[in-house]
């Protein structure tokens, strides 16, 4: 009678295996069948500017010099944010260090004032460039494209799950838990 149950969960668990088999080599089967995919990096625009490409009607030489000029500007940001980020990361290093130097904070912090200033340059260099390859219509659906990016408030960070989770860990109701 024993040996009749290994032989049963032997062959479910044969059969659980090859449904997994199937659906990967389904999967696969789909993805050659849609042709080979654009290799995306993560965070890499690209994706995105052509969907803005494509709303506004670009075409041809229009088309390529736009993408040019929205991809020059996303790798200028990236260097400059990047740049943004390690002044701030200096500045905190030097606020908790054990005795810290007004001077450095002061020179860090006028760095990443210049770097916000070169972001808002680069940005505003990007508009005035984009809107002079354009036609009337086109400059108008990008306008408001952008009037609306501007518009958004930047994203909040939310507190860690734990937080958000067990507030009556740190003697609060629910309800008077941190806004999400």
């Amino acid at each position: 009678m024993r040996r009749w149950w290994i032989v049963i969960a032997l062959l479910l668990s044969l059969g659980v295996n090859l449904g997994l088999v199937a659906a990967v080599a389904t999967r696969r089967i789909a993805a050659r069948a849609e042709g080979p995919r654009p290799r995306v990096v993560e965070g890499e625009p690209l994706p995105r500017f052509r969907r803005l490409a494509d709303r506004l009607g670009l075409e041809g030489e229009q088309r390529r010099r736009f993408l040019d000029l929205q991809g020059q500007l996303f790798e200028e940001t990236v260097r400059i944010r990047m740049r943004q980020a390690e002044s701030q990361r200096e500045v905190r290093r030097e606020l908790v260090s054990p005795e810290p130097d007004q001077e450095r904070i002061d020179a860090l912090l006028q760095q990443s004032a210049r770097d916000f200033l070169t972001l808002e340059q680069a940005l505003a260099k990007n508009i005035v460039a984009t809107r002079a390859i354009l036609s009337p219509g086109q400059e108008e659906e990008y306008l408001r494209i952008v009037s609306r990016m501007q518009q958004q408030p930047p994203r909040r960070r939310l507190p860690p799950m734990r937080e958000r989770r067990f507030p009556r860990e740190r003697g609060e109701r629910p309800e008077e838990g941190p806004p999400l």
